[in-house]
């Protein structure tokens, strides 16, 4: 008797721990973004964008990144809540290195949405006004500040893009032909940009059917800040410049270049730029 008394006690006990208490999820409602877009001011050029992700923050607080075709969700706790949203984008165009764009302001929303709805909004977000553009270029007015190297200018095709090569208005094609080895542009003028400073970009949108190289010119120097992709359809990358920019040779004024080099694999490589923005803060 008393080992079944035993046997039961241990039952009951082993059953009690075993169970785990019901802890009721913290209310939440979600939000669908419908479309993710950038608003432009003539003065700030295009609005096309790359964003990738939602950085989103509830109450000052980090909730993720979500990939913007995902939903949102919004844990209230059943209160009014302060919705952060900043726009997310992959540095120098590198699916690891993704960061928030601190180049776009951050969307603000206050609201008290019912437990378990899903709204539909927009988000729409706008240049954060400490942001310089030091250099743009679309190439839709005459004086043009892109122009063939002095390194190679003889090898260098540059002309406008046909209409339907073309991504907005007019872009333009830079390639290699016959025996040329080397095609390689750069801007117009030498820019002084914030030493030091992380926060240098340049922002474009192309298309190569070769990969390209972008970086900064120090005198007759070339530093290499990265090596864009080859892509057959129009593409946009966000490329950082702040590293080019302050290695050695250091030099007060630099130039932005893009060179493309000729391969065993292709004999006819081709690159297509257009909406060129150097910006910093």
């Amino acid at each position: 008797m008393r080992f079944f008394l035993l046997l039961v006690s241990l039952i009951n006990l082993f059953l009690l721990s075993s169970c785990k208490k019901y802890v009721p999820a913290d209310a939440a409602f979600f939000i669908k973004p419908t479309v993710v877009s950038v608003s432009t001011t003539t003065a700030q050029g295009t609005g096309s964008h790359k964003i990738t992700d939602l950085w989103l923050y509830i109450n000052g607080k980090f909730q993720g990144a979500y990939p913007t075709g995902n939903l949102l969700p919004i844990v209230t706790k059943d209160q009014n809540v302060k919705i952060n949203i900043f726009a997310g984008i992959k540095n120098n165009g590198i699916s690891g290195t993704r960061i928030s764009w601190v180049f776009y302001d951050l969307l603000t929303i206050d609201t008290l949405v019912e437990s378990g709805k899903t709204i539909e909004r927009p988000i729409t977000f706008k240049y954060n006004p400490n942001t310089k553009f030091t250099w743009m270029e679309n190439f839709e007015l005459p004086g043009y500040t892109l122009i063939k190297s002095n390194t190679n200018p003889t090898d260098t095709n540059w002309k406008f893009a046909s209409a339907a090569e073309s991504f907005e208005g007019k872009s333009v094609e830079i390639g290699l032909t016959g025996n040329a080895l080397v095609a390689q542009v750069e801007s117009s003028i030498s820019y002084t940009l914030p030493s030091g400073s992380s926060n240098v970009f340049l922002e474009i949108n192309y298309k190569a059917n070769q990969a390209f190289e972008v970086g900064m010119v120090s005198g007759s120097v070339n530093k290499p800040a990265v090596m864009v992709n080859p892509s057959e359809t129009w593409n946009k990358i966000y490329i950082q410049l702040a590293d080019a920019y302050n290695r050695d040779p250091k030099s007060s004024s630099q130039k932005v270049y893009f060179k493309l080099l000729k391969t065993s694999e292709n004999a006819n490589p081709k690159m297509f730029l257009d909406n060129i923005k150097l910006i910093h803060f």
